[in-house]
């Protein structure tokens, strides 16, 4: 008999999202419980989130500003302009206040005023950039654990449970002893970020599988915009394990310059400063610099072309610059020396759709936090927004509402699929290697997309579901810190998201922002600027368009070539 625990408002993530929306949900008087794959604030993006919009002042003027850049350079129109307008004064009003009563600290002048990165939107960070997430995160964590709030840790939630109408509740493995158990919640919050391992080069952690889009794709909540993936363009490319290590091409803390970027002849061929100057994060116009130097042989998608802070005086970049460990750990001089880089598959524009109003899915009783929302990039900052209104939203209707049961029937046959997989045997297919394969189909299908390599990794994918799937068998059948048998897990939630991702990116026939596709090169705001949404109902595909109001903010073009669009 599996045990289930009960609970008003159930958090399945540790991330920015996920903490904030726990922390605002007790803070409704609801009862919560929240289940992290791996650790609290010790994976995803929160851990290298650099330094946040800081917006000491509102004004007309700046909001429009802001709001264009957050618009059109951060979402490329593909953003809830009502959303940007809620999240900015969240940002101004709370989010601050919300981290110094927790016991983050901002650097600061010598008269005590905060420093604040120079560019369009001045950001601040936590003693070093490149460090604010960490010390962020530890803070969220130890509230979360001083208020007593039940978590669970090293615990994979492995399918959410439905009565036909809502979501009810979710099962859970609990990897560390091999315990499986169900979680019955009158509300379900997934915060599982919008970054995930899914190429071969990735700043996505081991546990990130994209669990959160392939649970609700499977109990029938529609997803969006998957195709807008984002590409860093100056990650350390050796040693591989240090591939997340990000050289940072944003405005720099304590000088006005930005990194630089070089092929492999000496040739600078980006700086922020010079090419894009209105963008705080840069990594599209990155990228479609770097596949002009591909296309004419003077760098590789993997390598053959350099990033550096040679041209900044390196007491600065030490002082203030965390990436500057990088060079002393390689044995480099971060004054002199530079970083051959490799281009890794980053975070996801695109998610679960949702009404941002109140975080909530067409399922009734599932809300999203953060990044995995289709409606915002992310951010510390909107994350934690999204949050607190997905926290309080789940809160007040868990605290009116009352407990569907779960069905025996389901859990019971989630529990067989998730044990199916612990057989072990001298043959067959190791989940890791079926891993190691969507990897390297979705890093094929790469930055330059078109019809002929989408029905290529649409078919790969196929063949790993059709031929390796049925094969996979572990090396051992202990219940207890199988990483073999959370691997066979992961290979199922893997395929799920990168088929939806592949189907998502067929629909779209147009280039934008982080997505090229060479065989429709230009940008089509009038048929395209939209959620580009998809769903999977009873084995079939389903897929339809939402066009994305625009009150405040449009495009200058209806269409242009994506090479000559700035965002």
């Amino acid at each position: 008999m599996v045990d289930v625990i009960e609970t008003d408002v159930l958090v399945i993530g540790g991330g920015a999202a996920g903490t904030n929306a726990v922390l605002k949900a007790a803070d409704r008087g609801a009862k919560v419980t929240m289940v992290v794959k791996g650790l609290i604030g010790k994976s995803g993006c929160s851990i290298f989130a650099s330094h946040l919009p800081y917006h000491d002042v509102s004004t007309k003027e700046k909001d429009l500003d802001r709001l264009r850049y957050s618009v059109r350079y951060y979402n490329h129109y593909l953003t809830d302009q009502e959303y940007c307008i809620r999240m900015g004064a969240y940002m101004r009003n709370e989010f601050f206040g919300d981290l110094e009563r927790l016991g983050v600290y901002w650097r600061r002048d010598a008269q005590g005023r905060l420093m604040a990165i120079t560019s369009r939107v001045p950001a601040i960070v936590a003693h070093k950039q490149g460090a604010s997430g960490p010390i962020i995160m530890d803070k969220r964590r130890r509230e979360i654990f001083r208020r007593g709030i039940p978590v669970y840790e090293e615990c994979a939630v492995t399918s959410l449970l439905t009565d036909g109408e809502r979501v009810v509740g979710a099962t859970v493995l609990d990897y560390r002893r091999g315990k499986f158990f169900a979680i019955a919640a009158k509300s379900t919050i997934l915060a599982t970020g919008h970054s995930d391992y899914l190429a071969t080069r990735a700043t996505g952690t081991r546990e990130q599988s994209a669990d959160g889009i392939a649970m609700a794709l499977r109990v029938g909540a529609e997803l969006a915009n998957l195709e807008i993936q984002w590409w860093h363009a100056s990650d350390v490319l050796e040693p591989k394990a240090w591939m997340r290590f990000h050289l940072y091409p944003n405005p720099l803390m304590g000088t006005q310059e930005t990194s630089r970027l070089y092929n492999s002849q000496g040739e600078m061929f980006y700086e922020q400063k010079t090419h894009s100057s209105g963008s705080s994060a840069p990594y599209t116009e990155q990228i479609r610099r770097l596949s002009r130097e591909v296309l004419a042989g003077k760098a590789r998608w993997d390598g053959g072309y350099y990033s550096g802070y040679d041209h900044i005086p390196p007491e600065i970049t030490k002082a203030h610059q965390h990436q500057a460990k990088v060079w002393s750990k390689l044995g480099l001089d971060v004054g002199k020396d530079r970083i051959e880089c490799g281009i890794t598959w980053h975070m996801r524009q695109g998610g679960i759709n949702v009404d941002t109003e109140r975080m909530e899915t067409k399922l009734p009783g599932l809300y999203v936090a953060g990044g995995l929302g289709c409606h915002y990039l992310g951010g510390v900052g909107p994350v934690s927004y999204d949050g607190k209104v997905a926290g309080e939203a789940a809160a007040d209707a868990a605290v009116a509402g009352g407990r569907k049961p779960l069905s025996e029937q389901a859990v019971a046959a989630e529990e067989g699929r998730v044990f199916g997989f612990l057989r072990a045997s001298g043959d067959g297919v190791r989940p890791i290697q079926a891993k190691l394969r969507i990897r390297e189909i979705m890093w094929e299908l790469g930055y330059v997309k078109n019809e002929q390599k989408f029905n290529a990794a649409l078919d790969a994918l196929q063949a790993v579901r059709r031929e390796l799937v049925p094969q996979l068998s572990l090396q051992s059948t202990s219940r207890s810190w199988n990483t073999g048998w959370m691997d066979a897990l992961d290979v199922c939630s893997m395929l799920d998201a990168c088929e939806a991702t592949v189907r998502s990116g067929m629909n779209r026939k147009e280039s934008r922002g982080p997505f090229y596709r060479d065989d429709y090169p230009y940008v089509d705001n009038e048929n395209w600027m939209c959620r580009n949404i998809v769903s999977r109902v009873n084995g079939e595909w389903r897929s339809r368009t939402q066009p994305i109001p625009t009150p405040y903010l449009t495009p200058e073009k209806s269409r242009e070539p994506f090479f000559e669009a700035d965002y």
